[in-house]
């Protein structure tokens, strides 16, 4: 079935149950097709991501990266270019060494087992409240060197923020505002007392005395506490879904949790967390054909991607011991997500617990409502029935 222009649009795809439909016709017949309405470029074949990627001076970061168009005032570091962005992913990559986020696997796993542990035995819950979103907003927590009870801050600017489809310009405004506020407060504290967590460590010199600037730490930490917690609550709920529908799978895993890395890397590719973001182009360009205009917001549809045949064999089928899978869920190139290991590690320990404690649980699919937002499949709430 061929679908009409205006039905291409992917953005009201992203909150819908499947939207593969939609994104299989753009990649087969559409792949360079433009969103009229929104003023919109979207590309959907890998390679064509790929080489968008792989060319910052042609496909800029600096002007937003999400198809609203919306950008902090000041610039995060997936909303920056070389040379700039160069220098300050090498400040911030030594908060985000392996061995660190080995280091933090033990507190994710404590703080997993106890959000599991305060489940009721059995009956219907909503674990999107009790355990895939507060997972991800206390490790981050944690690791920035934030007090735990700060969760209500995070989340109510956090939703805003990524979800700002249901709310107004001065909503945004106020969320980024009181989001901002509330870390330079801890940058003050730690300032004086620092600590072991990644505030303190980026307050400081490197070894090669490189220092970020106080303004950049404060966006780095802004888009930690916004984008690393939104897109793992996703994941994680996602991987709920999954494993509810693919059972077999989910028995496979429950019986050896070896599977579980390669599973976690095929529930982002097979329903990826973020389902695209945003460059502008700075000059005009071609893409397979198609001329597009200097200024053009071009939308890199990585969910879409993930599903492309070219560069994945039977991409519709689940497969937990898919290998290579080199999914764009992180996206790819110099901005691949620092927090891409600590997000696996947060997926794959989270599902360890939750399925060691119900590895018969059941989805109520009827009853699950997702967010709307332009860019991430989060939720709103994700009813489960335990079955003890």
């Amino acid at each position: 079935m061929t679908l009409d222009l205006v039905a291409l649009d992917p953005i009201p795809q992203v909150w819908q149950e499947d939207p593969h439909p939609v994104y299989r016709e753009l990649r087969e017949r559409h792949p360079v097709h433009y969103v009229e309405a929104r003023d919109l470029w979207v590309l959907s074949r890998y390679a064509d991501i790929q080489s968008v990627i792989r060319a910052p001076a042609s496909f800029s970061s600096a002007y937003g990266v999400v198809p609203s168009g919306y950008a902090p005032e000041d610039p995060t570091i997936i909303a920056i270019d070389p040379p700039d962005h160069t220098v300050m992913r090498k400040a911030v990559s030594r908060a985000f060494t392996p061995k660190r986020m080995a280091q933090l696997e033990g507190r994710i796993r404590e703080i997993a087992h106890g959000l599991v542990a305060s489940l009721p035995d059995d009956g219907v819950v909503d674990v999107f409240r009790g355990f895939t979103d507060i997972l991800p907003y206390l490790v981050m927590a944690e690791l920035l060197g934030l007090e735990p009870d700060t969760y209500d801050v995070l989340k109510r600017c956090g939703d805003v923020i990524v979800y700002s489809t249901d709310h107004q310009p001065e909503e945004l405004q106020d969320a980024t505002r009181e989001l901002t506020e509330h870390l330079a407060g801890t940058f003050e504290l730690r300032s004086r007392a620092p600590r072991d967590d990644l505030i303190s460590v980026l307050l400081t010199s490197s070894p090669d005395g490189e220092a970020l600037s106080h303004e950049a730490l404060l966006s780095l930490c802004f888009l930690l506490t916004v984008a690393g917690t939104e897109t793992t609550t996703s994941g994680l709920g996602n991987a709920l879904l999954a494993l509810d529908r693919f059972t077999d799978d989910r028995a496979r895993i429950v019986a050896d949790r070896a599977l579980l890395p390669s599973a976690v890397d095929e529930i982002l590719r097979y329903d990826s967390p973020v389902q695209g973001l945003c460059r502008v182009t700075t000059e005009p360009v071609e893409i397979r054909g198609t001329p597009i205009p200097a200024g053009a917001r071009v939308h890199m549809l990585f969910a879409a991607a993930n599903r492309d045949p070219e560069a994945f064999a039977d991409p519709d089928r689940f497969d937990i011991t898919r290998s290579p899978n080199m999914h764009l869920a992180f996206g790819f190139g110099i901005h691949h997500c620092l927090g891409a290991s600590l997000a696996r590690t947060e997926i794959r320990v989270g599902l360890d617990e939750f399925l060691d404690r119900f590895p018969a649980y059941r989805v109520c699919r009827d009853d699950v409502v997702r967010l709307r937002s332009d860019t991430n499949r989060g939720f709103a709430r994700l009813p489960v029935d335990l079955v003890a």
